[in-house]
């Protein structure tokens, strides 16, 4: 794949965090009356995030100093942050799968 970048999993967001999520962890389905465009997957929604917590039986929480840390091994040091409960819950998907850092495609990050 040319122009791939390598990313720290803490760092990834939007489209870059969405294609790793279904690189590690397959296609994300749609949620069950949501009509699937294929303009959308921007980001990590609600429902995904949701997807993501039940599948893993993820630890999740507020933290203290980003808003939400998510955690697939139960390791205290193995915990990602996020702004949000979607996004921590994903790139604790991907910190689980992939360790620490990622190689991602240069036009998914901003």
């Amino acid at each position: 794949m040319p122009g791939l970048i390598k990313v720290q999993t803490c760092d990834l967001a939007g489209r870059a965090l969405l294609w790793a999520v279904e690189l590690v962890d397959g296609p994300i389905p749609a949620a069950a009356g949501q009509l699937q465009l294929p303009l959308g997957g921007q980001a990590i929604d609600d429902a995904t995030g949701e997807y993501l917590v039940h599948k893993h039986g993820m630890w999740i929480d507020r933290g203290y100093s980003w808003p939400w840390l998510a955690c697939v091994s139960g390791h205290p040091l193995d915990r990602q942050p996020g702004d949000t409960r979607a996004e921590a819950a994903a790139r604790a998907v991907v910190h689980h799968a992939r360790g620490e850092t990622i190689n991602v495609p240069q036009e998914l990050m901003p």
